[in-house]
């Protein structure tokens, strides 16, 4: 049963949607609705440490085991990772919004004063994390402006005292 004291809008579709400014800011808002954990996908490129902030992360199967990220095309970390073949899903703790914010920006060291370490298959494992995942580039995918990437995870570093970051409509979240 609905609350009649709430208002709510209703976002018609048409074909060739989304063409206008206000159509893509409506479905912004309706995409942050939906709290999302926040992670920071990692790689490496000729010794040099690259990385992005990335919300669009989730468990794709359990067997076989993979896991799937989504990033924009103009990424230099998808760029690295389609020719490393390898990557890495830092999950942030409560702790980390900073770093969220640092490698959300498009330019500058992003590793410059982040506490990380080189893990196995050679990506860069952020130290404030509740988890970091190693993975092996499954497929790869062009949807929109986006790569659509899935993982093989090869190795799994839990810190299970520490609790996650969520972002929920434009704000950080513990």
């Amino acid at each position: 049963m609905k609350d009649s004291s709430t208002q709510s809008s209703v976002l018609a579709m048409p074909q060739g949607a989304f063409n206008s400014k206000a159509q893509s800011a409506e479905w912004r808002e309706t995409m942050a609705d939906f709290p999302s954990g926040v992670t920071i996908v990692t790689a490496m490129e000729n010794g040099r440490p690259l990385g992005s902030t990335v919300s669009a992360f989730c468990s794709l199967s359990l067997r076989p085991r993979l896991l799937l990220v989504c990033m924009d095309l103009r990424s230099h970390t998808l760029a690295a990772i389609n020719k490393s073949h390898a990557f890495a899903v830092n999950i942030l703790s409560d702790r980390a919004q900073s770093l969220a914010l640092k490698f959300g920006a498009k330019d500058g060291d992003k590793f410059s004063d982040v506490d990380y370490e080189i893990g196995d298959m050679g990506c860069p494992l952020l130290m404030d994390c509740c988890v970091n995942i190693e993975c092996r580039l499954g497929a790869s995918y062009i949807e929109g402006d986006h790569a659509i990437l899935t993982g093989q995870p090869e190795r799994i570093v839990r810190e299970p005292t520490r609790s996650p970051l969520v972002y929920h409509r434009g704000a950080f979240r513990a």
